[in-house]
């Protein structure tokens, strides 16, 4: 008969999970997650203020924040009302899990010195990544040498000779395009409003098509709506209460047109995204993005073709033509062949005409709704530009471009600007090493939002310590504060005014314009400021100057009137809509 040791009995029992083994591996395996889940929480950055509920979750601020935008379409509002609800002008918020937080900073000076001195910070990576579908744009680019290579084949396509003489005269034309089908809305509406924020977005389209393009381009997008209202007879348009808007039938554009007008869309989602690049990959793949690029490359490589053929002839006017004169100059300097087979031509161009359409056609519908919201204001400019533009006036024609482009009108530059003010979205940048602002430290790689609608723009600003400040910032002399007694919300142009006498008068005699007037970062600021702004200001003038020439702007119902916006590559309204009546 075989035998056991009590050692073996021992052994084996020893062999037998028991209860406090499982206890004991349960509260390892607890407290190593629970460790994890703690390790991987929002870490705030010391001295900087913070949701402490965002630190509870592994979510941070992100839950509430994509609660609200998906409700409001605007990431500018949420973020002024964090700076506001922390009370201080630098904070910071949890977005992306597992990440660096990031900085809201409310506080004009301080902005204005990291936009423009101090070199430790650039374009945002995660920006960047949002427009990787722009291919080789100088707006993806950290502002190194590739930047700067872009920026030298577009420097002549801001100067004064080819704004007045190629695009200011196309500006003109398409404005009186777009008067003309306001026109035919107004005659078949009968009194009622109607929508005209594609009417804006083709119109712009058209002027930024032309700037790239000239006259080697026959397609607009504003042309085949024209020509379906004049086809449209009074008894086809449907009509209900005086309040209700009309709706118009839109003609289809061209495929590249349509390219154009659909990517800044792709990009503001793009930006959005989690994860912008996985995004970008996926959306690749997918036939209706391959549309819209492969339709890109094919009418660019066209244009870029006719123009080197009018180039090497000697004929230099549009935009891609003077980006090719340049290169040619380069070339010879460098002692090497022209690239004009480069991507860089057809990408840079193309984001050009991108970015131009949807920020300027932007902003024409947020004057145009706040001129039918002040008629007061409207009623002021109309005469401004009477009195300025009194021989058209006397004469009872519009105005030529030559008139207006030469017209000194400080009034019609205070209204934009002041829209401009009040719509202005958030700049970004991006920490290129560890630094501070006011005082608190900023890791390498941390992404700073610069809250351009919260205290200090619409809203009194936050008190800061000036001894916080870096030393550029404390020497500069600005304007960093508006009189924060007024309103901040309100539309008022005349903040931008500076009074030459004791009268009333907005007349160039009466009146100077100061950009400078208080805090601004519309365009933003430094060498990374938009390119674009002195065509962007010469379209909307023009257009605007028409607008209120030709039209009484009308009350439209509340309904139709809300100033929500979209925000994106710049701040769009949700709706536009427009009740006109000729003068």
């Amino acid at each position: 008969m075989m035998s056991i040791s009590p050692h073996q009995v021992i052994s084996a029992f020893d062999e037998v999970p028991t209860v406090g083994h499982c206890l004991v591996a349960c509260i390892t395996i607890t407290s190593v997650l629970y460790g994890l889940y703690q390790w991987l929480l929002p870490n705030p950055v010391p001295g900087i203020a913070f949701n402490l509920e965002a630190t509870k979750s592994l979510f941070g601020d992100a839950p509430g924040m994509i609660k609200e935008v998906s409700v409001t379409g605007e990431f500018r509002v949420w973020c002024a009302k964090q700076v506001k609800k922390m009370d201080s002008p630098i904070c910071q918020v949890f977005i992306r899990p597992f990440s660096k937080p990031w900085i809201l900073l409310a506080d004009f000076r301080e902005s204005k010195d990291v936009l423009m001195r101090r070199k430790e910070f650039d374009k945002s990576s995660f920006l960047s990544d949002g427009m990787e579908c722009m291919g080789s744009f100088h707006g993806i680019y950290p502002t190194g040498d590739k930047f700067k290579w872009n920026r030298q084949l577009i420097q002549d396509l801001m100067t004064t000779s080819f704004l007045n003489n190629h695009v200011g005269p196309a500006v003109y034309s398409k404005g009186l395009d777009v008067m003309k089908l306001f026109e035919m809305k107004m005659n078949l509406a009968k009194g009622r409003p109607f929508s005209v924020k594609k009417d804006f977005e083709y119109a712009s389209l058209d002027v930024m098509i032309e700037f790239a393009f000239g006259k080697n381009w026959v397609h607009t997008a504003t042309g085949p709506q024209v020509e379906l209202l004049s086809k449209l007879g009074a008894s086809e348009v449907k009509f209900d209460a005086l309040d209700q808007p009309v709706s118009f039938p839109i003609a289809p554009i061209m495929d590249f047109l349509e390219s154009v007008y659909e990517a800044p869309e792709i990009v503001e989602k793009t930006i959005n995204a989690i994860m912008p690049k996985l995004q970008t990959w996926w959306w690749s793949k997918q036939s209706w993005y391959k549309k819209i690029f492969d339709e890109k490359e094919r009418i660019m490589k066209e244009q870029v073709a006719i123009a080197v053929n009018n180039y090497r002839s000697g004929h230099v006017k549009t935009g891609i033509e003077h980006m090719l004169m340049r290169e040619g100059a380069r070339a010879e300097k460098e002692g090497r062949e022209p690239d004009f087979g480069s991507e860089v031509f057809r990408d840079e161009m193309f984001g050009d005409i991108v970015g131009g359409h949807h920020t300027t056609s932007g902003a024409m519908m947020w004057l145009a709704k706040y001129l039918t919201d002040w008629p007061q204001i409207q009623s002021k400019l109309r005469l401004v530009l009477y009195e300025t533009l009194s021989t058209a006036k006397e004469e009872n024609r519009l105005f030529t471009f030559e008139e207006i482009r030469r017209a000194k009108l400080p009034y019609l530059d205070a209204v934009i600007e002041e829209m401009l003010r009040i719509n202005a979205v958030t700049v970004t940048r991006e920490a290129l090493c560890d630094t501070t602002i006011l005082g608190c430290p900023i890791k390498k790689g941390t992404q700073i939002f610069f809250v351009s609608n919260g205290p200090g723009f619409l809203s009194p600003s936050i008190p800061t310590d000036d001894s916080k400040r870096s030393e550029t910032s404390r020497a500069a002399k600005l304007n960093d504060k508006w009189d924060e007694t007024h309103d901040l919300t309100l539309f008022d142009p005349e903040r931008w005014l500076v009074r030459k006498n004791n009268g009333e008068g907005l007349l160039e005699d009466d009146v100077d314009f100061d950009g400078a007037a208080g805090p601004q970062l519309a365009f933003g600021l430094g060498p990374r400021a938009c390119w674009g702004r002195r065509l962007a200001h010469m379209e909307t003038k023009t257009l605007i100057a028409m607008l209120v020439w030709n039209f009484r702007l009308l009350e439209t119902p509340p309904a139709l009137s809300s100033h929500a916006g979209f925000e994106g590559i710049a701040r769009v309204p949700q709706q536009c809509y427009l009740r006109l009546s000729k003068i």
